[in-house]
């Protein structure tokens, strides 16, 4: 029993717990490479629902994603294993013409209380709609307005 605990630890020790893949939609959804991971495996995705090409910077406190511009309809995504601490913090700033955004676009309040509920050994997702009247989060791509949360203007 000893062994299985020490053989365990090292896997979760060796996993890196902050690796960050940027994957089309398709790929994210269908065939996500999941990770082992001490608390969850969450993806993130921010769609452009506006005519106009929109420019998003996603940053958390270890990871830069870059500058992303996104056409109608194009996402951004990213995935990774939630920190044990439930203190993983992604942010964004968001570019349409002349208008800025900026805020937090993961965390333990934000996925607790608008994405994908726990369920042992299932990944989960958080997914942004970015509209002319601002920034909506649910937990699936559902049809508008049918669950989705407006959030924050631009």
């Amino acid at each position: 029993m000893k062994s299985l605990v020490f053989f365990f630890f090292c896997l979760v020790i060796t996993t890196n717990t902050s690796s960050i893949t940027n994957t089309s939609i398709a790929s994210s959804l269908f065939n996500t490479k999941i990770k082992i991971c001490m608390y969850g495996f969450w993806t993130v995705f921010i769609y452009n629902d506006i005519s106009d090409p929109i420019s998003v910077h996603v940053q958390s406190g270890d990871d830069d994603l870059g500058n992303h511009t996104l056409a109608l309809k194009e996402n951004e995504n990213w995935s990774f294993c939630e920190a044990i601490t439930l203190k993983t913090l992604y942010y964004a700033h968001f570019y349409w013409n002349s208008k800025t955004a900026f805020f937090n676009v993961f965390d333990d309040d934000l996925s607790s209380r608008y994405c994908t509920p726990f369920k042992i050994f299932r990944p989960r997702k958080c997914v942004w709609l970015v509209r002319e009247d601002g920034f909506y989060l649910g937990d699936d791509l559902t049809p508008f307005p049918v669950g989705w949360t407006k959030l924050h203007d631009w």
